[in-house]
């Protein structure tokens, strides 16, 4: 065997030196797995921790926000909601209080009224009664004319269907954006009455609310106009307006003209009721040139069946003396209880007419 060389210390020392690096190498290398795997659990930890956070955040946007919370209340208090909704426009109550002052209108401070306790329908404190004569004189040989106006339909489902059905050609003026005035609307122009818009206008008494929809005395012509042509949009199948209240704003010709030019250019014809004996609808129908025509009676200002009756019959001489009449009712029970008992006396004496048969342009 060859024998092994000896070093030197001064080669041995060299050697050690030489050796030292490769150990140093070998450290790094052992270590750098352990580093990059602990680096890597920590990436993996954060990304989990914000996954979580995300969800967490996304879980409670959902269920925390005020829209879900809206709904979650809205969805517990429905039953009361609804109630509360319905109890103003019961079948059997008619109408909702007209207390309130609209928008413009002075405020009232009585705080005695009962938002839900049953009113008139119409104001007829202050209101012309006085019937209107005609001076024309009935064609011979020719049936007298009546024509029935229901005002203030939208409130009470069950009555109005009920007056439809005792003659199809009782016209029917629906309020805008009463609560069953579409509806209402659909099932009428479905059998083929004859529909009008009931247009609230302001009445003398500053407490007295006519009712969403309102022409006040005080609009601008941009407003006046703006609000009419939503009402005339909000009754479907109208041919015809007449007017609800409107004992004031009825005095001011440029508001009449005003509407009177709108109506005009949806071809609706004008009854006036006549809430004032002042009013200045003939007037500007004369200067407008649109079809016209006015009531000649209140039916049942007051809610009394023998009175009602009396009032059918002054609608019946009327019309026999000039050959047509308009009369003007509500949807109130016993009006139609006391129409039922009148109508069928008329047969063979007195035709009833659709009221745009009876309208004209005023000469």
């Amino acid at each position: 065997m060859a024998a092994k060389k000896k070093l030197t210390p001064h080669k041995r020392t060299a050697s050690r030196k030489k050796a030292a690096p490769r150990k140093k190498n070998n450290r790094r290398k052992a270590q750098r797995p352990v580093v990059v795997y602990e680096l890597k659990k920590v990436l993996v930890g954060i990304a989990i921790l914000v996954s979580v956070c995300l969800t967490v955040a996304m879980v409670a946007d959902i269920f925390l926000s005020p829209g879900h919370l809206e709904k979650k209340k809205e969805a517990v208090q429905q039953p009361t909601e609804k109630v509360k909704k319905i109890k103003p426009i019961q079948e059997d109550i008619s109408v909702v209080n007209t207390k309130t002052p609209a928008s413009g209108l002075k405020e009232k401070t009585d705080k005695s009224i009962k938002a839900d306790k049953p009113i008139k329908y119409e104001v007829f404190k202050g209101v012309d009664q006085t019937i209107v004569e005609k001076p024309t004189e009935p064609i011979k040989d020719e049936m007298p004319k009546i024509a029935i106006i229901i005002d203030d339909i939208g409130y009470n489902k069950k009555v109005a269907l009920a007056l439809s059905d005792l003659n199809s050609n009782i016209t029917f003026s629906v309020l805008p954006f009463s609560p069953f005035g579409k509806y209402i609307c659909e099932i009428l122009h479905a059998k083929g009455v004859q529909l009008m818009l009931h247009l609230p206008m302001e009445p003398i008494e500053p407490d007295i609310n006519p009712g969403p929809g309102a022409i006040l005395s005080s609009m601008s012509p941009d407003v006046l106009i703006e609000q009419l042509k939503k009402d005339i949009k909000a009754v479907p199948y109208i041919v015809g307006v007449n007017n609800h209240m409107g004992s004031k704003l009825t005095l001011h010709s440029d508001k009449m003209n005003q509407i009177f030019t709108i109506l005009k250019k949806h071809h609706l014809f004008f009854i006036d009721s006549r809430t004032a004996s002042k009013s200045q609808g003939k007037a500007s129908a004369r200067l407008l040139k649109l079809r016209f025509a006015q009531r000649n009676i209140f039916l049942d200002n007051k809610q009394d069946t023998e009175y009602i009756s009396g009032q059918f019959k002054k609608l019946f001489n009327s019309a026999k003396r000039h050959g047509t009449a308009i009369g003007i009712g509500h949807p109130y029970k016993i009006t139609l209880q006391t129409l039922s008992k009148e109508l069928p006396k008329l047969k063979n004496k007195m035709e009833i007419v659709r009221v745009s048969s009876l309208t004209s342009v005023p000469e």
